[in-house]
């Protein structure tokens, strides 16, 4: 698979780029580098994503609130035939848990197995999903199989086809790759819309030894991804809906509370340590995929001017997420400051230099960046 390419700036004092290396006042000096493009924003080791397929995100008001008082999210379900009838259902998901960092993703028009559809009837329900989350004023990126059926081509074909950039699968086996998406030096997984997915469910509702039951089982599929650098999504049902939590009845697949509860407490420890993104599968398959797609160099204008170029080549309208780049900045510019700029706004304003990498955000473009050290 494609991997970003580093890129190095050579000055050539004094005499230039003469060719020429036979003279002594004439030396190479490489003040500042790209080094890469970070694997995950923010020079984070491994992503993690949990998704919930359950419904109505209305009913889980306590696991929501905990999570808001966490400062952590989850991604929701959007079966779009079941909104278009709930206009209170797409308002609190747009004025309440997108506000808080929630994340959603298509999961059907309706909550069909796609594999029993042919590839017209599968295109036609993923575009009505896709259009009406559009509709609600939504971002369609990332899509789940109902009941994790899109093993067969024709069904992926379809869902490529439709507008979505990734496809979410849910068994509890994994035959040729999973759970950890994007390992190592992976740039892409070998297939966007077939993205595997740990089924988390406890081993009360159906004796299921294959899924994952409890958080030191999780634990281990975590601390095996963020040893390979990946991306690992997680596929929760009924949460808490275990017939024995707040009066609550039992839900299809059901997690219990304190277990989920005890898995997101740790990702906040890995997140605060720098370890672990927190990543909606939306943002998540938009930076693998721009990171895959993009280049980069950098040119000296004069000792304190520099241009940079950082491109994708993918439509910003879609693609709009920001890239980390991890720069190496010689230590003679020790204690000034940076400043990075586009053809109309200051992006990063004044920031001392006070060690020799420096990680900066930029949305790729068409247009070259201005690096000043001030």
């Amino acid at each position: 698979m494609r991997k970003p390419i580093s890129a190095v700036i050579c000055f050539f004092l004094l005499y230039g780029c003469s060719g020429s290396t036979s003279d002594s006042n004439e030396y190479e000096s490489n003040r500042i580098e790209i080094v890469e493009i970070t694997k995950w924003p923010d020079g984070f080791r491994a992503a993690f994503t949990p998704t919930l397929d359950a419904g109505s995100p209305v009913h889980f008001d306590a696991e929501n609130q905990w999570l808001m008082d966490k400062g952590l999210f989850m991604d929701y379900e959007i079966i779009t035939a079941t909104y278009d009838q709930s206009p209170e259902r797409v308002a609190f998901l747009i004025d309440v848990l997108i506000p808080n960092g929630f994340g959603y993703f298509g999961h059907g028009h309706a909550h069909d197995n796609h594999d029993n559809f042919d590839y017209e009837d599968a295109y036609a329900s993923f575009r009505q999903n896709f259009l009406s989350m559009a509709s609600y004023g939504l971002k369609p990126v990332a899509y789940a199989y109902p009941y994790g059926h899109g093993l067969l081509e024709r069904t992926r074909r379809a869902l490529s086809d439709s507008g979505f950039l990734s496809g979410r699968l849910n068994w509890p086996v994994f035959e040729e790759y999973g759970p950890c998406i994007i390992p190592d030096d992976d740039t892409e997984p070998p297939d966007w819309f077939g993205l595997p997915a740990l089924r988390m469910e406890s081993y009360d509702f159906e004796q299921c030894g294959d899924c994952v039951n409890n958080p030191q089982e999780f634990f281990t599929y975590l601390d095996a991804c963020i040893e390979q650098g990946a991306w690992l999504i997680s596929t929760y049902h009924a949460i808490g809906f275990d017939g024995e939590t707040d009066g609550r009845p039992v839900g299809w697949g059901f997690y219990r509370r304190h277990h989920f509860y005890e898995e997101m407490t740790r990702i906040k420890e890995l997140q605060e340590q720098g370890v672990v993104w927190l990543a909606r599968m939306n943002d998540a398959t938009l930076y693998a995929r721009q990171r895959h797609n993009a280049s980069f160099d950098i040119n000296e204008i004069d000792k304190f001017t520099y241009q940079l170029l950082l491109d994708d080549g993918l439509d910003r309208a879609i693609f709009d997420l920001p890239l980390t780049l991890r720069l190496k900045i010689d230590h003679e510019y020790m204690g000034q400051r940076i400043e990075i700029s586009d053809s109309f706004n200051t992006i990063v304003a004044g920031i001392q230099i006070t060690s020799e990498e420096h990680l900066i955000n930029l949305i790729p473009s068409e247009e070259p960046y201005t690096i000043r050290i001030l």
